[in-house]
């Protein structure tokens, strides 16, 4: 039998390439060439130093907490699976709209998430942008919800599989009309939702949490509709991935 991971692996790498294809040609926004290559083969590094990391420990400490935690009964777990599935991915993704609040109103997070927002060429791949120090500060609150509320790692795994691709989607360089964007965002974040995210103005940029569902900022109004003038952080030069790597320790 093919691992899942393995399955998982392929269909995000297929999506994201689609998806780079599919902005370079048709963009929503024209950017410098030159802007697009630095912002691909920073990510791009940045995305292996991650993984390099997170599949030896993000992940494995996730799953380890939980293991180690989680109570031995487990009443999600007496659900069908499929009920498991689609709970646990709604229940999940409403814990990430907090955990990325969180990462907006809290100092310390922000220190680490503001890497992740000096993008300045919003694109697919920008969606594995993420400070290192950001992903492993998520261990213990994705390990909280899991132990908390018993979801299955099975359930979990499945979960960060459709964050990825929603990401990746919501991430992208393209548009939509009004029309399909209103049908749209009447369930998921579309990539104007989140480029209104993106902004450099704070006001604007402290909106649109989600990341598969726009209801949870329907819910508690935070979802906003605008045009971004510029993408990025206000007076923060384009970033390498030394100058990305070292932000959350910089004064400004």
């Amino acid at each position: 039998m093919i691992d899942l991971k393995f399955i998982f692996v392929g269909v995000s790498s297929v999506l994201l390439l689609l998806l780079l294809h599919w902005e370079w040609y048709l963009p929503e926004r024209v950017y410098d060439r030159g802007l697009k290559k630095r912002s691909y083969f920073t990510n791009g590094i940045l995305f292996i130093i991650n993984n390099a990391v997170t599949i030896s420990f993000q992940v494995s400490s996730v799953f380890a907490l939980v293991l180690a935690y989680s109570p031995a009964a487990s009443y999600f777990a007496l659900l069908p699976f499929w009920i498991q599935v689609v709970a646990g991915v709604i229940i999940l993704d409403w814990g990430i709209w907090i955990w990325h609040l969180l990462n907006h109103h809290v100092s310390f997070l922000w220190k680490f998430h503001k890497c992740h927002h000096s993008e300045k060429y919003l694109n697919a791949t920008s969606a594995v942008r993420f400070h290192i120090g950001e992903l492993l500060l998520s261990v213990l609150w994705k390990s909280a919800l899991l132990i908390i509320i018993g979801i299955p790692l099975s359930v979990f795994a499945i979960s960060e599989f459709l964050l990825t691709i929603f990401a990746m989607f919501h991430h992208t360089n393209i548009d939509f009309s009004p029309r399909v964007r209103f049908y749209i965002e009447a369930i998921i974040i579309s990539p104007y939702l989140h480029r209104v995210h993106h902004s450099a103005i704070r006001s604007e940029h402290d909106s649109n949490y989600g990341v598969i569902f726009s209801w949870w900022d329907i819910i508690f109004a935070t979802k906003k509709k605008a045009i971004p003038v510029e993408i990025g952080l206000a007076g923060i030069p384009e970033k390498n991935v030394r100058t990305f790597l070292c932000f959350p320790f910089t004064k400004k």
